[in-house]
């Protein structure tokens, strides 16, 4: 089962001579759980072994030990501003990309925390600039030039290096009197002279900025779902204006289905093409053509967790489909059981709930709970206050607005304590049918509906329509649905 072994013992190394491989790093217990889950087909990977385990099958060139490892750390790995720098080493080491991509993300997310632990001056310099150059800082920039100096301190940098570090941070947006009380004096500045002239040129321009981050609070926009051959969205910008997306290079037919993830939406399915995926990058503008669906999916849901994309059921196929970023294919993780179609889905946790629309040619009230770590599928026991034959919504937890077919308005507040789901079906109220073809979103306590026609202004306090003065779609294509999508962009 390995070709390490087979080149030492089929070769004219000296092992196939003396038949003895010695093995200093790799302690006995972790050969025979090596051993074992090879022969037996058995998981024995744990907390405590897991790093050693790993090691040996990298040596022993055991790729199923390795992607055994992979999924153990996915599963259970609780990331911290101590222990992410050594995670992200490991798994770029290994060439773990989800592991790695969580950790750095991790590292940025937590760098306030990680600044103050001694992990801070063991980065290596091109570690270090990889950070601090990330635009998707959350810290203030303060925190980042703080981290700098304390690196640029401990390895005794040169002055070349100083200035490429200083050039990452964003001392435009550094604390005014913190360049002047801790920067423009410092032994760093003082010794660097293009430095001390980038920090005096900010000082001199007699700004007043207090500490920022890089980030900027991310507004929503909805794409719309519209349909005219490779013309599948258009979107509905903060500002209350439309604008068309560029046409996609495949038609999928209607009835696909949509939801975004980071910058990108992803657009699976359809009449025409079941299997295919679509991937619209929202900054750049571009679409690309990613990796088809293992199973037909039409009139299906579809929605993202923890940095996955989710493709759920339809009408050709029960299956849950699994994709990542930086994954190549779609894995099924799932069976619903059911044939259902024109469902809702509800992001909660690790778990997914895919509520009401239709079975097999009946209207349903149910709540199906699918876990995405144990990749199980469960039956909740509340159900819906309607029996929707097709369902549209919203979701800000605790709160999920449900429009359906018949015009029925719900509003769930749904919770996650320790595990447990529970779902209170909070209020019901009447707007009028939409039928099939629309998209919600929720806007300053109003849900506004896109139909073909136009934008329906529900609000949610009152109970009852109200009038709007939001501008019609330059495109009367029907509306299959819409997808919301965070496009807020850093401050740079």
């Amino acid at each position: 089962m390995s070709s390490y072994f087979r080149a030492m013992f089929s070769s004219d190394m000296a092992e196939s001579q003396t038949g003895v491989l010695n093995l200093p790093t790799v302690s006995l217990s972790v050969l025979q759980d090596v051993i074992k889950m090879c022969l037996c087909g058995i998981n024995l990977v744990s907390e405590t072994n897991c790093v050693q385990v790993l090691d040996a099958a990298e040596m022993m060139q055991l790729e199923h030990i390795k992607d055994i490892c992979d999924i153990f750390l996915k599963e259970s790995l609780a990331l911290t501003a101590e222990n992410c720098l050594n995670w992200w080493r490991l798994s770029k080491l290994y060439n773990f990309d989800d592991l790695s991509n969580r950790a750095f993300s991790c590292l940025a997310d937590e760098f306030a925390g990680f600044v103050e632990t001694e992990n801070i001056v063991h980065l290596s310099k091109e570690e270090l600039l990889e950070i601090i150059s990330k635009e998707e800082m959350k810290c203030t920039e303060d925190i980042i030039l703080k981290g700098a100096m304390k690196w640029i301190e401990h390895n005794n940098s040169d002055q070349d290096d100083v200035k490429l570090i200083f050039e990452n941070v964003r001392l435009d947006i550094v604390d005014s009197q913190f360049l002047i009380d801790t920067v423009v004096y410092s032994d760093i500045a003082c010794k660097t002279k293009s430095v001390q002239e980038m920090i005096q040129k900010e000082i001199h321009s007699h700004r007043q900025v207090t500490a920022s981050s890089r980030v900027s609070p991310k507004i929503p926009e909805v794409f719309v779902l519209h349909y005219n051959k490779t013309s599948l969205l258009s979107c509905f910008t903060p500002d209350n204006k439309w604008e068309d997306v560029p046409p996609a290079p495949v038609d999928p037919g209607n009835w696909y289905s949509a939801a975004g993830l980071d910058d990108n939406i992803y657009i699976t399915g359809g009449s025409n093409k079941k299997k295919c995926t679509l991937i619209y990058n929202t900054v750049r503008k571009v679409w690309t053509v990613g990796p088809d669906l293992t199973h037909d999916h039409w009139v299906h849901c579809m929605v993202t967790s923890n940095s996955k994309v989710y493709s759920i059921g339809g009408y050709y196929s029960n299956m849950i489909e699994e994709l990542t970023e930086s994954e190549t294919n779609w894995q099924v993780v799932g069976d619903l059981g059911l044939r259902r179609y024109y469902t809702f889905p509800v992001t909660v946790g690790e778990n997914i709930l895919v509520v009401g629309g239709t079975i097999d040619s009946a209207e349903s009230d149910v709540i199906q709970c699918f876990n995405t770590r144990t990749h199980t599928v469960s039956q909740l026991n509340t159900k819906l206050s309607c029996s929707p034959k097709s369902l549209r919504g919203c979701v800000h937890l605790p709160d999920v607005y449900l429009l359906d077919y018949d015009g029925h308005v719900m509003h769930l507040q749904v919770t996650n304590t320790d595990g447990e789901i529970k779902i209170q079906v909070k209020s019901t109220a009447e707007w009028k049918s939409f039928k099939y073809r629309f998209g919600v979103t929720h806007h300053d306590g109003s849900l506004l509906c896109f139909t073909k026609d136009g934008i329906g202004k529900f609000n949610l306090a009152e109970g009852k329509e109200e009038q709007n003065t939001f501008p019609k779609s330059p495109r009367s294509d029907l509306v299959f649905n819409v997808c919301t999508v965070s496009c807020g962009k850093t401050s740079r």
